[in-house]
């Protein structure tokens, strides 16, 4: 027995090594922590030019690269247009990579280490999980490469994060729903994909409204999407066979909003509350046709434009703060005409 406890010693702190590892990735649609700083240390991204002055001209040949979530959601295709924009406007290289959908943790990190080998001068993610990329952001520090995270995951080491708070943005859905639905009723949440901060913190402030309604909402079901259309479309059908009184539906994101829509306008009911988030250009347009009711929007280009100008300024040496607050604003039928419905927030 002793010679077998010597073979399995390695295998058990292996296997202690991977549960440390994976263990920061929470699966539970609420649990985890962020490693991001706390949203009273964030700045507004308008105060930058203010604070540090204008965004500095790089030097010649400087890249940057980008590892994106994917480019199958609008919302990240915006994001890269803000960022190739950007990079046009102040003469920066930049090169842009993204995983073939929003669930290939593996994919992206072997894209962020095939993008760092080229030893660009700045490297922009916007990681699935707050862990699968840590390696790369741990490498890219020992070159001395900064990262920028642009929203979702935030990660341990980042040195800039840019993004909104994503827990008011839960928020911000509960407060609208409760503004349209004055005395109350009972509401549904369609939920993120597990493992990404940005569903878990939007989760927390959706319920947490919830809560702050004083008994006016009702919380009956929140359910997964997974980020995904037809997952969206199906967990709102079964919420709806089971909870046939249910006024109001948060979607954690726009794509999975549209699917909500379609299964309320297969049930045939009417008159109830479709809140998404992101702010993206088909979302938009069901709100012009009277199909959804509001988006919670953030700002997918200004997040890439600020990501590179975010990039210059760390090749500076300014002392930019950890975490650059990017705009947000609930766009419904009153100010969707101003807003548009095709241009890139």
């Amino acid at each position: 027995m002793r010679g077998l406890r010597i073979v399995l010693a390695p295998l058990a702190l292996s296997s202690l090594l991977f549960v440390v590892a994976c263990g920061s990735d929470d699966s539970s649609s609420g649990g985890g922590k962020s490693s991001a700083p706390p949203p009273s240390t964030a700045v507004e991204s308008t105060e930058l030019d203010s604070k540090l002055g204008a965004v500095p001209k790089p030097e010649s040949g400087f890249k940057v690269a980008y590892v994106a979530k994917t480019l199958i959601n609008e919302y990240w295709q915006d994001v890269k247009t803000g960022a190739e924009d950007a990079a046009k406007r102040h003469g920066v290289d930049i090169s842009v990579q993204a995983s073939k959908d929003e669930s290939s943790l593996t994919d992206q990190l072997d894209l962020g280490r095939t993008v760092l080998s080229k030893k660009p001068n700045a490297l922009l993610l916007s990681p699935q999980s707050d862990s699968n990329m840590q390696s790369v952001i741990q490498d890219a520090k020992r070159q001395n490469i900064p990262t920028i995270v642009l929203n979702d995951a935030r990660t341990e080491g980042t040195d800039v994060y840019v993004g909104p708070d994503q827990e008011k943005v839960g928020g911000d859905a509960a407060a609208y729903i409760l503004k349209k639905l004055p005395k109350g009723g009972e509401v549904a949440q369609i939920e993120g994909q597990a493992g990404s901060p940005n569903a878990r913190l939007r989760i927390q402030g959706f319920k947490k409204g919830v809560t702050d309604s004083g008994g006016k909402l009702k919380l009956v079901a929140s359910q997964p999407g997974d980020w995904d259309r037809l997952k969206a479309l199906e967990a709102t059908t079964n919420i709806l066979r089971a909870n046939p009184n249910v006024k109001a539906f948060y979607a954690n994101n726009d794509t999975m909003a549209l699917g909500v829509v379609e299964a309320v306008k297969k049930s045939g009911k009417t008159g109830i509350v479709i809140v998404g988030t992101d702010g993206i250009r088909q979302a938009r347009s069901a709100i012009k046709q009277g199909d959804l009711t509001a988006t919670v929007a953030e700002s997918p280009c200004t997040e890439g434009k600020l990501g590179v100008e975010i990039a210059l300024r760390l090749a500076d040496k300014q002392k930019v703060p950890a975490w650059v607050l990017s705009p947000t604003q609930t766009v419904d039928a009153k100010n969707v005409d101003k807003v548009g419905t095709k241009s890139c927030l």
